[in-house]
């Protein structure tokens, strides 16, 4: 049996010497940074290898699924997305407790909002692991289906998040929230360009444009994911697993 709960490293301190030996303290802050490099590394490598082999021409902003479609991008797309898939489902998993520890009180309102609005964020967390395990070439709608819910969920969860802080000011620092406003615009003019123009024009006559909305949107969730560890890090927040001793 393993009991996980957040704690501050001031609560592990203070636990008796018994548990604490038997306790196992990770840093979520630390985990989120590796898993935002990790996610831009390899948006970065396998565009490199893309336009190495030719997949996509140097002279255009492609649509980042397009990047991974052979081998070894395929590969390193898989590994880096799934990685990062787990660390975001556990990220949203840890700020649900986060926001109901510093933005609510226990059994209010803001405490049931920070409960729906994570649902949304793990079906983006699941979404993304999907888009990874189906390639672009592999099965084009399948594809296309769990990328667009992918950048949806977590812009619907982000901004149910915002609402959150604003109402609790010193839930998170005032340069915390402020990037993070920047980051749910960023992501918000970057899905509607997206979604809009892959509807509504000819792939051909606006792929470039197409793809930027994609990598702003993209990156601007990333930046989202990275502004978490800072609060995590400011409020020494850690996540204790707890193995009772035999």
């Amino acid at each position: 049996l393993i009991d996980r709960r957040v704690m501050s490293t001031a609560d592990v301190e203070r636990a008796p010497s018994a548990a604490a030996a038997a306790a196992y303290e990770l840093q979520p802050g630390r985990l989120i940074r590796i898993a935002c490099v990790s996610v831009v590394l390899c948006i970065v490598v396998t565009f490199a290898f893309a336009t190495t082999e030719s997949v996509i021409y140097s002279d255009v902003f492609p649509v980042i699924s397009e990047t991974f479609v052979t081998k070894p991008g395929s590969y390193i797309a898989e590994f880096c997305l799934g990685f990062s898939a787990w660390v975001l489902f556990a990220m949203i998993w840890v700020f649900r407790a986060y926001l109901e520890t510093y933005a609510s009180y226990k059994g209010d309102a803001w405490a049931r909002h920070a409960r729906r609005s994570a649902y949304v964020g793990y079906v983006g967390a699941v979404c993304i692991a999907l888009t990874a395990a189906i390639n672009y070439w592999e099965s084009f709608g399948a594809h296309i289906i769990v990328a667009f819910t992918f950048m949806f969920a977590l812009s619907i969860w982000i901004a149910c998040v915002l609402a959150q802080l604003r109402a609790h000011p010193g839930a998170v620092s005032t340069v915390s929230y402020r990037a993070k406003c920047c980051a749910l615009v960023g992501a918000t003019i970057g899905v509607l360009t997206f979604t809009g123009l892959s509807s509504t024009v000819k792939r051909e006559d606006a792929y470039s444009f197409i793809g930027a909305g994609e990598w702003l949107a993209v990156f601007s969730i990333i930046f989202f994911s990275y502004t978490i560890a800072w609060d995590f890090e400011a409020k020494n927040v850690a996540v204790v697993l707890r193995v009772p001793e035999s």
